[in-house]
């Protein structure tokens, strides 16, 4: 795994110019997607009421990606991607989010509003509500999977067997377990959960399987369900509820969420980045970021977002879906400091072009850009002095820190099912 940094770093030598940056980030905090009746179920108490609808991007997260867009923005004017004393030139910078969700929307828009504050930078997508192609590039039929090879490829990833539990997340299941549904998961529970209460069915029990829901290949069974409670639990925390709420105070800390949180992380892996399904989920997406890398202008019409020429700051604003199935697909895999959830809320990979100029030839490296679990629960300020997270990703199949870009479009075109590269 790629070594942390904490500071933010330009181009290591001195005669490198950056000249365009492709942006693919996670919406900001939202709620829960799933009802607080549903998460009463799956556990012994209830749950915290959100100011928001279950899958809604929060005030507050909206306060924190926005604060990452003015970081971002400011330390790409500093390296000369931008303009430093005036707002961008028309179309210089371009943003576009998944339009299928309120949370990818609104965030889009307060990343706009921080990238260049008090430009009124407008971010782009399709109507509201309506489903984007490039952000589920299977179930929407652009890069359909094979249900069964999808299937072969999870058990695999899972060891053969997808109902076993990895000896490296059974103790986040078990700490989980005592967070959620102490009682519920008790050796002498009841069938139907505490009594005197309703629902409080234990998460980690019964049969596990793989199932293909529209094209989108998923996974039931106890790492499923404990992947989306410890998310929950999670949210609570970034959104700033009281310690004695998150996890009914059994989660209220840094280190009580790092202790369970392996789960999420876990099932996310398995279900994204296992390379046959990051190759077909993520491929309109990888070839969106090749696009903007060579400087392609995508047809007009298709499925790729309408990037105007002559843009040099390019952000994507989808999911944790999205930045794993790219991860997936181009090998990358991080730690960070600070942050337990590898693809929180606002994490951002950047992929940034330079030139030498001494010898005229571009290069491509990969920055993974993040706030701290404590940065994004206070939707911190974010400065020279205190700068966001920084992990600067090699490029595995180019044998270093940077691919020209020529050898990254290569790599990621071979990666992506030919049938699916248009």
């Amino acid at each position: 795994m790629a070594g942390p940094v904490r500071a933010d770093t330009t181009a290591s030598a001195s005669h490198e110019v950056l000249e365009r940056v492709v942006m693919l980030s996670r919406h900001g905090v939202r709620s829960p997607t799933k009802g607080l009746a549903e998460l009463r179920r799956l556990s012994d108490q209830d749950w915290p009421a959100w100011p928001v609808d279950r899958g809604i991007l929060t005030p507050h997260g909206a306060d924190a990606i926005r604060q990452l867009g003015l970081y971002l923005g400011a330390q790409y004017r500093q390296r000369g991607l931008l303009a430093a004393d005036r707002c961008p030139a028309e179309n210089s910078i371009f943003v576009w989010g998944d339009s299928g969700d309120q949370r990818t929307r609104a965030s889009a828009q307060a990343l706009a509003d921080g990238l260049a504050p008090g430009c009124g930078l407008k971010a782009h997508g399709l109507a509201p509500d309506s489903p984007d192609v490039l952000f589920d590039a299977a179930s929407g039929g652009a890069c359909p999977m094979d249900a069964d090879e999808a299937t072969k490829a999870v058990v695999a990833a899972n060891g053969g067997d997808i109902a076993t539990v990895p000896a490296n997340v059974a103790p986040a299941l078990a700490a989980l377990v005592q967070v959620v549904a102490p009682k519920a998961c008790a050796p002498t529970a009841t069938p139907g959960g505490p009594s005197g209460s309703p629902g409080g069915a234990c998460f980690a029990t019964g049969p596990a399987k793989v199932v293909d829901k529209g094209g989108e290949v998923k996974v039931d069974g106890p790492l499923a369900r404990g992947a989306m409670l410890a998310e929950s639990v999670f949210l609570e925390y970034v959104q700033g509820m009281p310690a004695d709420q998150v996890g009914w105070g059994r989660a209220g800390t840094p280190q009580a969420l790092a202790a369970i949180l392996p789960v999420h992380d876990y099932q996310a892996d398995l279900t994204r980045r296992t390379p046959y399904i990051a190759s077909h989920n993520g491929a309109l997406l990888a070839h969106q970021i090749v696009a903007g890398v060579t400087g392609e202008a995508p047809a007009a019409g298709g499925p790729l977002a309408p990037v105007p020429a002559g843009a040099r700051l390019i952000s994507i604003l989808g999911h944790d879906t999205n930045l794993s199935n790219v991860a997936g697909l181009l090998g990358l895999d991080w730690t960070l400091p600070g942050q337990p959830d590898k693809t929180a809320p606002d994490t951002t990979l950047a992929f940034e072009v330079s030139r030498d100029t001494a010898t005229g030839k571009r290069y491509v490296r990969v920055a993974l850009y993040y706030q701290t679990l404590e940065d994004l629960r206070q939707a911190a300020a974010l400065t020279p002095a205190h700068p966001a997270g920084k992990v600067d990703l090699p490029l595995p199949a180019c044998g270093g820190d940077r691919c020209t870009v020529e050898d990254f479009a290569a790599l990621v075109r071979k990666a992506v099912p030919a049938s699916c590269w248009r």
